[in-house]
């Protein structure tokens, strides 16, 4: 695992300095002895869950651009054995297996990736519809929430914005600053709403997410309609409050100076999925 461990190492500090420029990746060969399932563990540890781009010399024909395509295309037909990507910022990350003269080797790519908003929102796009676009997301298949069954636990519903980004994200962080709160998920919780009643309606508070410097971002729960429900930051004793639900704020955190958290100077934004919820 040494050998692994220091080259997983090294490629995250690669990815700390300028991103590529169009069309001239950085290609790395691992040392002789790295593990590619070791490899893909430990760069997922930072970069969350990947994607299979390549599996048995079989590239995926429905990449894009958006997908990972800038990872796969700088090798020849029949080169590229097996590639996981990741998108990261303004740049994608991938490692593989690439066919030589002797034998499989291991590589680590970094590659150029375009601004996943530039083109903008489109009309009507719902808040987790813009957050896919400003991310680059694609959604996994696997397990959803049982709303039903959560919100009868719960003993109230929960806003659709919420519950839509969950559908589309499941649990994870978004830029590594900002994480949901997921029933089932192995971020923020298995559960986290225990100890919380059918009394919400009355006014009080429920977390839906964490921040890196929030100590949590809530719901109030006044309206009878929870799609009214308005946010609520509390740090260190320190609580404000927005006139905006939880998509709104999600994307204007990632994207409004005013608001002036530092995910919205970022160079691009990326969702770091940590899994399916664990039933």
């Amino acid at each position: 695992m040494g050998t692994t461990s220091a080259f997983v190492d090294t490629v995250r500090r690669a990815t700390e300095g300028n991103p590529p420029v169009r069309d001239r990746p950085v290609i790395m060969d691992a040392p002789d002895g790295t593990d590619l399932h070791e490899l893909v563990a430990g760069l997922g540890s930072w970069a969350g869950r990947h994607r299979n781009l390549a599996a048995g010399a079989f590239v995926d024909p429905s990449l894009t651009e958006r997908t990972g395509l800038p990872l796969v295309e700088p090798f020849g037909a029949g080169e590229l054995l097996e590639m996981r990507g990741w998108g990261h910022r303004n740049r994608w990350l991938g490692c593989g297996l690439v066919a030589s003269p002797h034998g499989p080797r291991t590589v680590a790519v970094i590659a150029h990736r375009e601004d996943p908003a530039f083109a903008g929102f489109p009309e009507g796009a719902s808040w987790a519809g813009k957050l896919r676009i400003l991310t680059g997301w694609e959604p996994v298949t696997g397990p959803r929430v049982d709303w039903p069954a959560v919100e009868a636990g719960l003993g109230t519903r929960l806003p659709g914005d919420y519950k839509e980004i969950v559908d589309v994200f499941g649990a994870g962080s978004f830029d590594e600053y900002f994480e949901l709160a997921v029933p089932g998920g192995p971020g923020a919780g298995r559960n986290p709403w225990q100890g919380y009643g059918p009394d919400l309606a009355s006014g009080g508070l429920l977390p839906w997410g964490r921040s890196e410097h929030e100590c949590g971002l809530l719901w109030s729960t006044g309206a009878t309609d929870p799609d009214e429900w308005t946010v609520v930051t509390q740090s260190e004793g320190d609580e404000q409050r927005f006139d905006c639900g939880a998509g709104e704020f999600i994307v204007r955190m990632l994207t409004d100076v005013q608001l002036g958290y530092p995910t919205s100077r970022a160079s691009g934004h990326f969702f770091v999925s940590h899994g399916p919820p664990d039933f």
